[in-house]
């Protein structure tokens, strides 16, 4: 019995020892697992600007207008002592208006370009129409520039006027400027600026060209008597 109880001792102890011995392997760790990484799709090339291609626009024409600069023609009127140039083709010619039994003398209406586009009126000074004159111009619509202007020894009250494409211009003679015979004159045109561009100078020309000569000069003065019509 003594034996037996030795051996299962002994049995135990070597189960024991067994035990201690056998110990379980720990778990295989698992190697850790690098996430897949998805790549950027690669940022985008912004395409090549594409300037349109614009419709070529062929710039304006430029319309050339040419002056035919015409000779011009001495005129004079021995009778109302004065003179002016006025290109030759144009139609010169002066018609006498009568006044009523009241008013002494005539007045002269002469005409460079038939239609009235430009006209000398010649009054003697007596009959006072120069203030009337210098309110029918202020009255133009819009209201003229007057300025004074001397020219050829003649001073004139000049009043200027544009509207609608024309330009209005009316010399008025001061009394003081009168010819030697007592008569002032009125110089009017109205100049298209548009369908005719050389208007104004011309007629500019032909106010800085009048002119009012005495009595002893009459006869010196050249150019074409200017014809009287009815």
């Amino acid at each position: 019995m003594k034996s037996s109880g030795i051996l299962l001792l002994l049995l135990i102890a070597a189960l024991i020892l067994a035990a201690g011995c056998t110990r379980s392997s720990p778990a295989p760790i698992a190697p850790a697992v690098t996430p897949a990484v998805t790549p950027s799709p690669p940022a985008a090339v912004p395409a090549e600007t594409t300037v349109p291609s614009l419709t070529a626009v062929a710039p304006p024409a430029t319309v050339t207008v040419i002056h035919n600069i015409v000779p011009l023609k001495a005129w004079k009127d021995s009778e109302l002592h004065l003179a002016f140039e006025a290109p030759e083709d144009w139609n010169v010619t002066t018609r006498v208006a009568s006044q009523p039994d009241s008013y002494q003398g005539h007045v002269y209406n002469t005409v460079l370009v038939p239609g009235g586009g430009f006209s000398i009126i010649t009054y003697p000074v007596s009959l006072n129409q120069d203030q009337a004159y210098r309110d029918e111009f202020r009255g133009w619509t819009p209201a003229p520039v007057e300025t004074t202007v001397t020219i050829n020894g003649i001073v004139y009250g000049r009043f200027e006027s544009t509207a609608n494409g024309q330009t209005r211009v009316g010399y008025v003679v001061q009394k003081a400027s009168a010819s030697d015979i007592g008569f002032a004159s009125v110089l009017i045109y109205m100049a298209d600026n548009i369908s005719r561009p050389f208007d104004k100078g011309d007629f500019e020309n032909v106010v800085s060209s009048f002119t009012y000569f005495t009595e002893k000069q009459v006869g010196n003065v050249s150019g074409e008597e200017i014809p009287r019509v009815r």
